[in-house]
C-alpha cells in the first residue's frame, strides 16, 4: 500500500514544508481504524541506522516487524506497520538533522494511527565491545507513562532476553529498561516516544558486536526476537487490559 505521505507528494518537498503537509495528511489518517499495536520498523533506506558485520538495521527491523506482525495476528491482535517498504515517509534530505528526524518520527506516529500501544523496533551500534539488549521509554510522555510505558518496556525487555536464551541458547547481556533521556540525544526524548499511546523502543542486539552479529546471521535468532517481542506485547495486554467501551 502506498504511504499517504508519499501519495501526497511529500518526497518532492523540502523539509520546511514537511510538517504542514503531515498535518494535512492527518485528515486521511484520522480515518484509520483503531488497532492494538502500532509497530514501527526503525529507520529506512534513506536513514539506514546501524550497519556492521554485513548487517543493516533498516533491513533487520523490517524483517523483524513482519515476523512480529504475523505472530500477533495469529493471536487475534490487530497490528499496523508504520512503514510497509524500505522507504522513509518524509523526504529526509538531511537524515542526521534534528528537524528531519522529528518530521520522520512524527510521520511514523501518525502512520501508526490510533492504537493501544506503539512499539518501535531497532538494533544497536557502537563500540565493538558493547553488546546486548536494552529497551527505552519516555517517562514524561504522559502522566501514566511511569506506569504503563515502563511496564510495556519491561515486558519487552524480559521476554526478548528470555526467548533468546530459551530458543537459541544465546545469553544476551541485559542492558536494562531505561529512560530515553539516558541515551543522551541532543533533542532530549526520542521523537518516536512522544506519541499519544504507551510507547517503547527496543534495541534488540548490537550489529557492531561480533557475538551479537554472529547470532543475527542465524535466522533462528530473528525468530526468537520476534517471539520475545510478541510475548512482551501479549504480557502487557494481560497486565493492562483494553478499556471497556
Amino acid at each position: 500500500m502506498l504511504s499517504p505521505f508519499r501519495r501526497a507528494g511529500l518526497n518532492a518537498l523540502p523539509w520546511l514544508v514537511v510538517l504542514p503537509a503531515l498535518l494535512a495528511s492527518l485528515l486521511f489518517l484520522q480515518q484509520l481504524p483503531m488497532v492494538d499495536v502500532a509497530l514501527d520498523p526503525g529507520h529506512s533506506r534513506a536513514d539506514v541506522g546501524a550497519a556492521a558485520n554485513g548487517l543493516r538495521e533498516y533491513q533487520l527491523t523490517f524483517d523483524l516487524a513482519q515476523r512480529v506482525q504475523q505472530r500477533l495476528e495469529a493471536q487475534h491482535v490487530t497490528v499496523r506497520l508504520t512503514r510497509e517498504d524500505d522507504q522513509p515517509l518524509t523526504p529526509l534530505l538531511n537524515p542526521g538533522a534534528d528537524d528531519d528526524i522529528q518530521a520522520e518520527q512524527a510521520a511514523r506516529i501518525a502512520a501508526g494511527g490510533p492504537a493501544r500501544i506503539f512499539v518501535s523496533l531497532h538494533f544497536n551500534g557502537g563500540p565493538a565491545a558493547l553488546r546486548g539488549t536494552e529497551t527505552y521509554y519516555n517517562p514524561e510522555r504522559a502522566p501514566d507513562a511511569t506506569t504503563n510505558d515502563a511496564r510495556l518496556a519491561a515486558a519487552l525487555q524480559q521476554d526478548v532476553l528470555s526467548a533468546l536464551d530459551s530458543e537459541v541458547g544465546y545469553a544476551a547481556v541485559d542492558r536494562g529498561v531505561k529512560s530515553d533521556l539516558l541515551d543522551g540525544k541532543p533533542y532530549g526524548h526520542f521523537f518516536s516516544l512522544r506519541g499519544p499511546e504507551p510507547s517503547a523502543l527496543v534495541e534488540n542486539l548490537f550489529l557492531s558486536n561480533p557475538s551479537d552479529a554472529a547470532a543475527l546471521h542465524d535466522d533462528a535468532t530473528l525468530d526468537a526476537l520476534a517471539d520475545g517481542c510478541t510475548q512482551g506485547i501479549l504480557d502487557y495486554f494481560v497486565a493492562v487490559p483494553a478499556p471497556v467501551p
